[in-house]
């Protein structure tokens, strides 16, 4: 009776917080976004497929550790864009916030310079828009990407162009003067260059040009029968619109990746047409799931159903990172950091992504490259062979 009076009155004072176990109920995830400034639109795409996952996981009933079921939080802030802001926020995520696990920001740049902070803390950070080795090269043992890299991208892209286009001889090469663009760029002219292509035109610009019209006359006149060109979506929709405006043809025009998202083909209409690209996934590869989502295509659809259209590669990829981390710390029965990275890098993961496995330097290392051309304002996957949906197309509209 004079315990139940202490414990009365010390309810009544405030005195008693929560205990550790009522604490522990709910799992955080620090999750910096991109949500103003020029990446915006991938930080929002990154944030659906974020949601997409944790909704999943609590509409299950949680994240089930040793029978204790935690209920997944995201702890979001905006880094506004911008590098030096986004290392602050994972330095407050880890600090003040006290999460346990991280999502990394978009994109290689920021990826790097955040999971330094991440590897100091020793805090798992798991990368969902960073494909560049680069990275993943700095010998990082907490962090975890789940796209495979560049250079798979472009041995799919040249290959698959040299067997269909067998006269494309040159190649002209654009891109923006960052950590990806710059990256899978210099890829693609090392894979043609050993593929027998000869790169005519090697070049970056600025991340503030809006005036392309002096590079592109420049590449006009070597006459290339491919173009490759790579930056931020808004800057592949200004340079489609400059090229028509100089009345440039070519056989084949690849833009990476703004063609896979829905804001590419919205803005620049029938200039899209016949626009080849690359993706790390798409909803028609139907991989099986049967953790969360059930497939690839049941993704989509629940994706379809809560965001009114479909996922890109950006927002599964969101989404499985998320989803990749909780079946680590449920095959680990822990949330300890160090049980949870040994999961993470000794597993194969199945998802409706696909399979994801996590190499010795923590990037994925199981190839799905798609090699992609919008066609009759549809994205069409053109190769692998399996998931093949049209055969390409030559050309681009020269005009408006």
């Amino acid at each position: 009776m004079l315990r139940w009076k202490f414990v009365a009155a010390a309810a009544s004072l405030g005195l008693l917080t929560a205990t550790p176990a009522l604490a522990q109920d709910v799992l955080k995830l620090g999750a910096p976004l991109a949500l103003t400034g020029p990446l915006a639109d991938a930080g929002a795409k990154s944030k659906q497929g974020y949601e997409m996952c944790v909704s999943a996981v609590n509409e299950k009933g949680g994240v089930n550790v040793r029978d204790k079921k935690y209920k997944l939080e995201l702890v979001e802030y905006d880094y506004q864009s911008d590098t030096n802001r986004a290392v602050q926020i994972v330095q407050r995520l880890i600090n003040v916030d006290k999460v346990p696990f991280l999502l990394a920001p978009y994109g290689s740049g920021d990826t790097k310079a955040t999971a330094v902070v991440a590897e100091r803390y020793g805090v798992p950070m798991m990368a969902a828009a960073a494909a560049t080795k680069s990275i993943f090269d700095q010998n990082l043992n907490n962090l975890f990407g789940i796209l495979f890299p560049n250079r798979m991208i472009t041995d799919a892209e040249v290959a698959y162009y040299k067997k269909n286009i067998p006269e494309l001889k040159t190649v002209a090469v654009l891109a923006l003067n960052n950590l990806f663009p710059k990256a899978i760029a210099a890829e693609l002219v090392e894979t043609a260059k050993d593929a027998g292509l000869d790169v005519v035109y090697n070049s970056i610009y600025s991340p503030d040009t809006t005036d392309f019209s002096n590079v592109l006359t420049q590449i006009k006149a070597l006459n290339p029968d491919w173009i490759y060109v790579t930056g931020y979506t808004q800057d592949l929709i200004i340079i489609r619109k400059q090229m028509a405006d100089l009345g440039i043809e070519v056989k084949l025009l690849t833009m990476t990746a703004g063609p896979a998202y829905p804001e590419f083909k919205d803005n620049v209409k029938a200039l899209a047409e016949n626009v080849t690209t690359n993706s790390w996934w798409h909803q028609n590869a139907n991989y099986t799931d049967a953790f969360l989502f059930g497939s690839s295509q049941k993704y989509n659809d629940a994706f379809n159903a809560r965001f009114k259209r479909d996922a890109t590669y950006l927002e599964a990829a969101a989404t499985v990172s998320c989803e990749t981390l909780v079946m680590a710390i449920e095959e680990a029965k822990s949330l300890a950091a160090a049980d949870v990275r040994k999961v993470l890098r000794s597993k194969t993961f199945d998802t409706f992504y696909g399979p994801v496995r996590f190499g010795a330097s923590g990037q994925n290392d199981i190839n799905a490259a798609l090699v992609m051309q919008i066609q009759d304002d549809k994205l069409i996957v053109l190769a692998p062979e399996n998931l093949k949906q049209s055969t390409l197309r030559i050309g681009v509209p020269p005009k408006k």
